[in-house]
């Protein structure tokens, strides 16, 4: 059987998991539809169980949802993984079964073989998957950042940079959404929320930046100091980041604006982005992408904001992206 052959018997073939949310997983099943991949079969694994009523479908068929313990991660090509670190041990049973594991969170970001790849930025370090079979997504705010950073480390070597993220509640998952629904609707009505609650409602707090700066110095290492602030805020989806960075001499912002409008991904607006506002205007347009606004420039200092679906473009449309070039390099 020649070389074609076989790659077209791969195509007809190629077989995906997805552990994640229901959410996501729903996300996750709309992009693949949407792709250039072959993907003949879909499954879910429940790392997080779903309720009776929650199922998946992909290309008009219902999807088979595996529990996790009786799942043979060599009935699978790929898997894309959305779980914490408490099921790390799946992933790893899944590589070393010889699936190619997308790791969407960056669980595994700081183990040295394995590689952080943001599509479009950093795709030649794709070739380090073989070691471990796993490749890394970064965190939702590192992934962020990279995209609309790489025009910036092209043009100009930045020194220094400052970054204040804005995070919607759904960075912590679905269960943070729900409570805040509920705070909100307890709160209006004045009601007290349920004892033990933290409170997400109408109010704002610092969280830790965990690994941000490792992962994103794999990505760039010829960074020299990156600061992460990290504000958790009462909003459902999508992150806001306001982006400071400074250089030894001034940037050429034209060139910058012309790079950011090429690129597939992103989106440069006129007007001030906010992530309410973006989460409606896609909804209605079926479009997805990273919205940049706001730029500034004083002498060898840059700003700009940026705002994107954590969910839908960060997780889902980014996950799919790479997993279409990992495809496409024949792992």
């Amino acid at each position: 059987m020649t070389d074609l052959c076989l790659r077209e018997e791969k195509m007809s073939e190629l077989r995906i998991a997805v552990a994640a949310e229901f959410e996501l997983c729903e996300k996750i099943a709309d992009f693949l539809q949407q792709s250039v991949l072959p993907a003949e079969k879909l499954s879910v694994v429940e790392i997080y169980p779903f309720t009776e009523e929650q199922g998946i479908r992909f290309n008009n068929r219902a999807v088979a949802q595996l529990k996790v313990d009786e799942t043979e991660w060599s009935d699978f090509d790929y898997l894309l993984f959305a779980g914490d670190i408490t099921h790390a041990a799946h992933l790893a049973q899944a590589a070393a079964a010889g699936c190619v594991v997308v790791d969407m969170k960056g669980i595994c970001s700081s183990l040295s073989d394995v590689p952080v790849v943001v599509p479009t930025v950093n795709d030649e370090q794709l070739t380090e998957l073989r070691q471990r079979n796993i490749v890394c997504l970064p965190d939702v705010q590192v992934t962020q950042l990279a995209l609309a950073l790489d025009a910036l480390m092209q043009q100009n070597h930045a020194k220094q940079l400052a970054v204040t993220s804005l995070l919607p509640v759904s960075y912590a998952g679905t269960e943070s959404v729900s409570q805040l629904a509920g705070q909100t609707a307890r709160l209006l009505n004045g009601l007290p929320i349920e004892e033990g609650q933290q409170r997400l409602a109408f109010d704002v707090f610092p969280t830790v930046a965990t690994n941000l700066n490792t992962q994103l110095q794999k990505i760039f290492p010829q960074l020299e100091q990156v600061i992460f602030h990290c504000v958790r805020v009462p909003v459902f989806y999508g992150i806001s980041q306001k982006v400071t960075a400074l250089c030894d001499y001034e940037w050429d912002t034209d060139a910058l604006l012309t790079a950011w409008k090429a690129h597939e991904l992103l989106q440069y607006e006129e007007t001030l982005i906010t992530p309410v506002i973006n989460g409606e205007n896609e909804n209605a347009e079926e479009t997805v992408k990273l919205h940049i606004s706001d730029l500034n420039q004083r002498e060898n200092v840059v700003e700009f904001w940026t705002v994107a679906d954590d969910q839908r473009f960060n997780l889902a449309l980014l996950t799919v992206k790479l997993v279409e070039l990992i495809y496409r390099q024949g792992y």
